[in-house]
């Protein structure tokens, strides 16, 4: 059980409360007037018979809470659209009035009480239904303008919020992940405060091992919410991106869902931090922003994306760039292709992949043998982003580094055969038909002589880490979806992840007007 975690689904917050309360009068509300409408124009029967009139509103007010709780009203509150909020107030509201009016035609029939007649019930129903949905559709929309403007209030005030004075708390988001666990443990272990904000679609296990930590702080909730953002970044002097879709896979499933997660609320957790106070931001990027390319790029080379993942990570860069200023210090540091093994095992990366299938089918696949990938342990970017966040604020700031090594740019073929070595019994069978773009090495000296960061690991010891625990049998199947991006989106669905509505300026981005990015050395997209 995670300790200090703020489960949303579970906890009786002051905002939950007052909500049911709402509801509770609305429906109530809407069944008096429905009664008066339908049954007792004068109320009479109702004040006359007070005793069961208190019962029937407390059994109603109890009833309110549990139908809109099932539906998700109180449990998901922050993860649903207005609009499906309504759609789903609409359909419980039939159902709850539906059951309500059964209930009550068959205790009046049996009873003798006033409403035992069909058509009288009936048309209680239908009004009292009208009037409910009605009245808590307006309280919702009511609460999400509220809230809208006080987002608009918090992102006016930037220029006059105040500045974070604790260094040592930092906020990770999507500190749950693949590279979030790994660093979450690296910044405990330096003493530094940490919260972390993750819808956790993987489950908390990865940060088990550090769960009863005194200096975290889990707050589960998915990072597009304004709300959860706002409350999150309340005394945070650093905060790291690490929320996302991840993988070319991963992101090709639904379009708008990954433009959605990668580019639009990133814009949103930038704004909110910058507003907030917080001094220094920190944005996981990637080297696949290079995409195709013959020569050693470095960061200043231009964007040559080949993937949807590439092409938001490179709109990512352009929205959060122009927030660098005095007081707002954004960096990006793009990662190069991570292998190895953290909290959240995953095998839908090309090195821990193909140790696995060398492990357990005895076959080592390659597709494109000849492509060039840069490769970093998962360790190894956990450090660059913690070296980042001590760095003088002026080294960093407004700038952009390649993380990894000059000695780990391998032909995917060249890794195979490094995996080969430790799997002996394993054949390489290549596919020389497989059409991927994607090829490119890449120069890490910026981030070795700016911050004087050199990975630990070599690949050959992230190779024998993953065989070992494969062999182990410490992990189930690699085929399982928890351990796959894309496998877990397919499983649940992309509809399991919410969607905010995109608002049309992403497309911009996404089709290359990176221009005027502020980024130091960002460059727009290849010609």
């Amino acid at each position: 059980m995670l300790s200090q975690t703020f489960y949303h689904e579970l906890r009786a917050s002051a905002g939950v409360v007052f909500r049911a309360l709402v509801d509770v009068l609305c429906v109530l509300t809407a069944f008096v007037f429905g009664w008066l409408v339908a049954v007792d124009h004068t109320a009479d029967l109702l004040l006359a018979h007070f005793d069961i009139t208190l019962l029937v509103s407390v059994c109603l007010g109890i009833s309110v809470v549990a139908f809109y709780g099932a539906a998700g009203m109180y449990t998901r509150v922050r993860s649903l659209m207005l609009r499906e909020k309504f759609r789903r107030m609409v359909i419980m509201n039939l159902a709850y009035f539906l059951a309500a009016g059964t209930v009550w035609f068959i205790v009046a029939r049996a009873t003798g009480l006033p409403g035992g007649e069909f058509q009288t019930i009936t048309s209680l129903v239908v009004v009292a239904f009208t009037v409910a949905t009605v009245l808590v559709s307006l309280a919702r929309a009511s609460s999400a303008v509220l809230r809208f403007e006080n987002v608009q209030d918090t992102q006016a005030s930037s220029l006059i919020a105040p500045l974070n004075d604790d260094d040592d708390l930092v906020l990770v988001v999507g500190g749950c992940g693949y590279i979030g666990s790994r660093l979450v443990e690296i910044l405990l272990n330096k003493g530094k405060k940490v919260m972390v904000l993750d819808a956790m679609h993987f489950g908390t296990e990865p940060l088990d091992k550090v769960s009863d930590h005194p200096n975290l702080t889990i707050v589960r909730e998915d990072f597009r919410h304004v709300e959860a953002l706002t409350r999150a970044m309340h005394g945070v002097n650093s905060v790291i991106h690490l929320g996302g879709l991840v993988g070319d896979p991963a992101c090709a499933v639904d379009p708008e869902l990954t433009i959605d997660m990668n580019v639009t609320a990133t814009k949103l957790v930038g704004e909110i931090a910058k507003a907030s106070g917080v001094r220094r931001f920190i944005f996981a990027s990637s080297c696949s922003v290079y995409g195709s390319c013959d020569e050693i790029v470095d960061e200043t080379s231009p964007f040559n994306p080949q993937s949807l993942y590439a092409k938001t990570k490179v709109a990512s860069e352009a929205v959060l760039s122009p927030l660098n200023d005095d007081n707002f210090a954004v960096t990006h540091l793009r990662f190069a292709t991570v292998y190895g093994i953290s909290g959240r095992v995953r095998f839908d990366l090309v090195v821990n992949l193909l140790c696995a299938k060398a492990v357990r089918d005895g076959v080592i696949t390659v597709f494109g043998p000849d492509q060039w990938r840069p490769f970093v342990h998962v360790q190894d970017v956990a450090r660059a982003i913690a070296v980042t966040l001590e760095a003088p604020i002026d080294l960093v700031a407004g700038d952009v580094f390649n993380v990894g090594s000059d000695a780990q740019n391998y032909t995917l073929g060249e890794a195979a055969e490094l995996i080969n070595q430790q799997v002996s019994d394993a054949e390489i069978v290549a596919d020389l038909d497989f059409a991927d773009k994607r090829n490119y090495r890449v120069s890490f000296k910026k981030i070795r002589e700016r911050l004087d960061f050199e990975p630990a690991w070599t690949l050959e010891a992230g190779i024998e880490q993953v065989v070992d625990i494969v062999r182990s049998n410490h992990v189930g199947h690699y085929s399982l979806p928890t351990y796959s991006n894309v496998l877990r989106l397919k499983e649940c669905g992309p509809k399991s992840f919410a969607s905010f509505q995109i608002t049309g300026w992403e497309h911009e981005f996404m089709n290359g007007n990176t221009e005027g990015s502020g980024a130091r050395d960002g460059q727009p997209f290849a010609a």
